[in-house]
Protein backbone atom coordinates (compact mmCIF):
# COMPACT_ATOMS: atom_id res chain seq x y z
CA UNK A 1 0.00 0.00 0.00
CA UNK A 2 1.26 3.48 -0.74
CA UNK A 3 -0.10 5.65 2.50
CA UNK A 4 1.15 4.54 5.99
CA UNK A 5 -0.92 2.64 8.26
CA UNK A 6 -2.65 4.97 11.27
CA UNK A 7 -3.46 2.37 14.01
CA UNK A 8 -1.72 -1.17 14.69
CA UNK A 9 -3.59 -3.08 16.65
CA UNK A 10 -3.78 -7.62 18.11
CA UNK A 11 -6.84 -9.06 17.72
CA UNK A 12 -6.25 -11.99 20.44
CA UNK A 13 -9.16 -15.04 21.25
CA UNK A 14 -11.26 -14.17 18.62
CA UNK A 15 -13.81 -16.44 17.18
CA UNK A 16 -16.28 -15.81 13.89
CA UNK A 17 -19.74 -17.32 14.45
CA UNK A 18 -21.43 -17.57 10.93
CA UNK A 19 -24.64 -17.93 9.92
CA UNK A 20 -25.93 -18.20 6.30
CA UNK A 21 -29.22 -16.14 5.37
CA UNK A 22 -31.80 -15.24 2.84
CA UNK A 23 -30.74 -12.20 0.41
CA UNK A 24 -33.94 -10.71 1.23
CA UNK A 25 -33.77 -10.92 4.52
CA UNK A 26 -30.67 -9.31 4.68
CA UNK A 27 -31.47 -6.59 2.07
CA UNK A 28 -33.34 -4.27 4.20
CA UNK A 29 -30.81 -3.93 6.94
CA UNK A 30 -27.52 -2.85 4.54
CA UNK A 31 -27.77 0.33 2.61
CA UNK A 32 -28.75 0.55 -0.55
CA UNK A 33 -25.42 1.68 -1.91
CA UNK A 34 -23.79 -1.99 -1.46
CA UNK A 35 -24.37 -4.67 -3.16
CA UNK A 36 -24.82 -7.77 -0.81
CA UNK A 37 -21.63 -10.40 -1.78
CA UNK A 38 -22.97 -13.74 -1.78
CA UNK A 39 -21.27 -17.57 -1.61
CA UNK A 40 -23.31 -20.33 -3.45
CA UNK A 41 -26.19 -17.79 -3.61
CA UNK A 42 -26.29 -17.00 0.08
CA UNK A 43 -25.39 -14.49 2.37
CA UNK A 44 -23.65 -14.47 5.63
CA UNK A 45 -24.24 -12.64 9.39
CA UNK A 46 -21.73 -13.15 11.76
CA UNK A 47 -20.79 -12.32 15.27
CA UNK A 48 -17.70 -11.69 16.09
CA UNK A 49 -16.34 -11.41 19.83
CA UNK A 50 -12.58 -11.10 20.88
CA UNK A 51 -9.89 -9.30 22.61
CA UNK A 52 -7.92 -6.21 21.05
CA UNK A 53 -4.61 -5.55 22.57
CA UNK A 54 -1.12 -3.42 21.79
CA UNK A 55 -3.46 -0.17 20.20
CA UNK A 56 -1.16 2.12 18.82
CA UNK A 57 -1.63 4.79 16.90
CA UNK A 58 1.34 5.95 14.59
CA UNK A 59 3.77 8.48 15.67
CA UNK A 60 2.48 8.04 19.61
CA UNK A 61 3.45 5.61 21.78
CA UNK A 62 1.49 3.09 23.69
CA UNK A 63 -1.29 4.69 25.70
CA UNK A 64 -1.68 3.09 29.69
CA UNK A 65 -5.42 2.23 29.53
CA UNK A 66 -6.05 3.03 26.20
CA UNK A 67 -4.50 -0.23 23.97
CA UNK A 68 -6.61 -2.40 24.77
CA UNK A 69 -10.35 -3.48 24.91
CA UNK A 70 -12.81 -6.09 24.36
CA UNK A 71 -15.20 -5.88 21.08
CA UNK A 72 -18.07 -7.57 19.89
CA UNK A 73 -19.10 -6.93 16.44
CA UNK A 74 -21.89 -8.42 14.24
CA UNK A 75 -21.48 -7.73 10.02
CA UNK A 76 -22.04 -9.07 7.09
CA UNK A 77 -20.70 -8.98 3.60
CA UNK A 78 -21.00 -6.27 1.01
CA UNK A 79 -19.36 -5.24 -2.38
CA UNK A 80 -19.34 -1.54 -3.47
CA UNK A 81 -18.24 -0.95 -7.31
CA UNK A 82 -17.26 -4.90 -7.39
CA UNK A 83 -14.60 -4.58 -4.59
CA UNK A 84 -15.29 -7.14 -1.26
CA UNK A 85 -15.23 -5.85 2.05
CA UNK A 86 -17.18 -6.25 5.39
CA UNK A 87 -19.82 -4.13 6.43
CA UNK A 88 -20.46 -3.45 10.29
CA UNK A 89 -24.27 -3.41 11.87
CA UNK A 90 -22.75 -2.93 15.07
CA UNK A 91 -19.88 -2.99 17.34
CA UNK A 92 -20.17 -3.15 21.01
CA UNK A 93 -17.18 -2.01 22.87
CA UNK A 94 -15.86 -1.54 26.63
CA UNK A 95 -14.40 1.51 26.00
CA UNK A 96 -16.22 5.01 26.75
CA UNK A 97 -13.24 7.02 24.83
CA UNK A 98 -12.43 4.37 22.11
CA UNK A 99 -16.25 4.26 21.29
CA UNK A 100 -16.68 7.83 20.47
CA UNK A 101 -13.12 8.40 18.61
CA UNK A 102 -14.36 5.61 16.58
CA UNK A 103 -18.31 7.35 15.99
CA UNK A 104 -16.50 10.69 15.35
CA UNK A 105 -13.52 9.89 13.43
CA UNK A 106 -14.57 7.03 11.33
CA UNK A 107 -18.32 6.81 11.20
CA UNK A 108 -18.92 3.14 12.16
CA UNK A 109 -21.90 2.27 14.84
CA UNK A 110 -19.78 1.47 17.90
CA UNK A 111 -21.82 1.16 21.04
CA UNK A 112 -20.31 1.19 24.48
CA UNK A 113 -21.39 -2.50 26.68
CA UNK A 114 -20.06 -3.76 29.75
CA UNK A 115 -17.90 -6.92 28.88
CA UNK A 116 -15.88 -9.87 30.16
CA UNK A 117 -13.96 -12.74 28.62
CA UNK A 118 -12.54 -15.51 30.65
CA UNK A 119 -10.98 -18.83 30.17
CA UNK A 120 -11.76 -21.88 31.96
CA UNK A 121 -10.41 -25.35 31.10
CA UNK A 122 -9.93 -23.95 27.27
CA UNK A 123 -12.77 -22.58 26.92
CA UNK A 124 -13.47 -18.73 26.73
CA UNK A 125 -16.62 -16.94 28.46
CA UNK A 126 -17.86 -14.06 26.70
CA UNK A 127 -20.46 -11.74 27.96
CA UNK A 128 -21.39 -8.42 26.93
CA UNK A 129 -24.72 -6.11 28.05
CA UNK A 130 -24.96 -3.13 26.30
CA UNK A 131 -25.13 0.47 27.71
CA UNK A 132 -25.17 2.95 25.36
CA UNK A 133 -27.91 5.57 25.47
CA UNK A 134 -30.17 5.76 23.03
CA UNK A 135 -29.72 1.99 21.80
CA UNK A 136 -31.97 -0.78 23.44
CA UNK A 137 -30.72 -3.10 25.80
CA UNK A 138 -28.75 -5.99 24.31
CA UNK A 139 -27.22 -8.96 25.94
CA UNK A 140 -24.58 -11.75 24.60
CA UNK A 141 -22.99 -14.86 26.26
CA UNK A 142 -21.28 -17.21 24.66
CA UNK A 143 -18.68 -20.05 25.52
CA UNK A 144 -16.26 -21.52 22.65
CA UNK A 145 -13.28 -23.22 22.31
CA UNK A 146 -10.85 -24.34 19.32
CA UNK A 147 -11.83 -28.17 18.17
CA UNK A 148 -9.36 -28.78 15.34
CA UNK A 149 -5.30 -27.69 14.67
CA UNK A 150 -4.53 -24.91 12.39
CA UNK A 151 -6.53 -25.02 8.93
CA UNK A 152 -4.86 -23.91 5.61
CA UNK A 153 -7.31 -20.99 4.07
CA UNK A 154 -7.50 -22.29 0.60
CA UNK A 155 -8.80 -19.28 -2.24
CA UNK A 156 -12.03 -20.11 -3.26
CA UNK A 157 -13.02 -22.01 0.03
CA UNK A 158 -15.77 -21.09 2.14
CA UNK A 159 -13.64 -20.38 5.35
CA UNK A 160 -11.46 -18.11 3.02
CA UNK A 161 -14.54 -16.05 1.57
CA UNK A 162 -15.56 -15.69 5.20
CA UNK A 163 -12.70 -14.37 6.94
CA UNK A 164 -10.38 -12.88 4.06
CA UNK A 165 -11.04 -9.31 3.84
CA UNK A 166 -8.83 -6.38 3.65
CA UNK A 167 -11.67 -3.58 3.74
CA UNK A 168 -14.44 -2.21 5.53
CA UNK A 169 -17.42 -0.19 4.17
CA UNK A 170 -19.07 2.86 5.68
CA UNK A 171 -21.23 5.19 4.22
CA UNK A 172 -22.25 8.64 5.96
CA UNK A 173 -24.76 10.06 4.57
CA UNK A 174 -24.62 10.72 0.73
CA UNK A 175 -20.80 9.55 1.15
CA UNK A 176 -18.96 5.93 1.07
CA UNK A 177 -15.91 5.15 2.72
CA UNK A 178 -13.29 2.30 2.38
CA UNK A 179 -11.55 1.58 5.59
CA UNK A 180 -8.17 -0.80 3.99
CA UNK A 181 -6.90 -3.20 6.81
CA UNK A 182 -3.90 -5.54 6.00
CA UNK A 183 -3.27 -8.62 7.97
CA UNK A 184 -1.26 -11.62 6.93
CA UNK A 185 -3.04 -14.84 6.67
CA UNK A 186 -5.77 -16.10 9.33
CA UNK A 187 -4.65 -18.71 11.45
CA UNK A 188 -7.51 -20.40 11.70
CA UNK A 189 -9.22 -23.66 13.85
CA UNK A 190 -12.47 -24.85 14.26
CA UNK A 191 -14.42 -24.17 17.04
CA UNK A 192 -17.42 -25.05 18.77
CA UNK A 193 -19.88 -22.61 20.29
CA UNK A 194 -22.75 -22.16 22.67
CA UNK A 195 -24.92 -19.16 22.90
CA UNK A 196 -27.38 -18.94 25.62
CA UNK A 197 -28.16 -15.21 24.81
CA UNK A 198 -28.04 -13.74 21.57
CA UNK A 199 -29.66 -10.12 21.38
CA UNK A 200 -27.44 -8.97 18.60
CA UNK A 201 -29.33 -10.31 15.48
CA UNK A 202 -33.05 -9.83 16.21
CA UNK A 203 -33.75 -7.57 13.03
CA UNK A 204 -33.51 -11.51 11.27
CA UNK A 205 -35.67 -14.11 11.39
CA UNK A 206 -35.31 -16.31 13.91
CA UNK A 207 -34.94 -19.65 11.80
CA UNK A 208 -31.82 -18.02 10.56
CA UNK A 209 -30.08 -19.15 13.89
CA UNK A 210 -31.89 -22.68 14.27
CA UNK A 211 -29.07 -24.30 11.86
CA UNK A 212 -25.63 -24.89 14.16
CA UNK A 213 -23.03 -22.10 12.96
CA UNK A 214 -19.84 -22.09 11.25
CA UNK A 215 -17.63 -21.10 13.28
CA UNK A 216 -13.21 -20.79 12.95
CA UNK A 217 -10.91 -19.31 16.31
CA UNK A 218 -8.30 -17.35 15.73
CA UNK A 219 -5.39 -16.78 18.82
CA UNK A 220 -3.69 -13.87 17.75
CA UNK A 221 -4.09 -11.66 14.58
CA UNK A 222 -1.94 -8.49 13.86
CA UNK A 223 -3.51 -5.90 11.93
CA UNK A 224 -2.76 -2.48 10.54
CA UNK A 225 -5.03 0.05 9.59
CA UNK A 226 -4.40 2.55 6.51
CA UNK A 227 -6.49 5.99 6.59
CA UNK A 228 -10.33 5.67 5.00
CA UNK A 229 -10.80 6.57 1.43
CA UNK A 230 -13.77 8.33 0.09
CA UNK A 231 -15.30 7.36 -2.98
CA UNK A 232 -18.60 9.26 -3.07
Amino acid sequence: MKKSWIMKQDWNDLIFIHWPVKVDDLRPHVPDCFDIDTYEGWAWIAIVPFQMKNIQLRGLPPVPGFNQLLELNVRTYVTYNGEPGVYFYTLDANHLIGVGIARYVFGLNYVTARMSLDQQDGTYHFLSRRTHTGYPPAHFHARYKPVSPVLRTQPGSLMYWLTERYALWVNRGKRIYKGPIFHQNWQLQKAEVEMPINDLTDFLPSSVFDRKPVAYFSKNLHTSIFPFERYQ
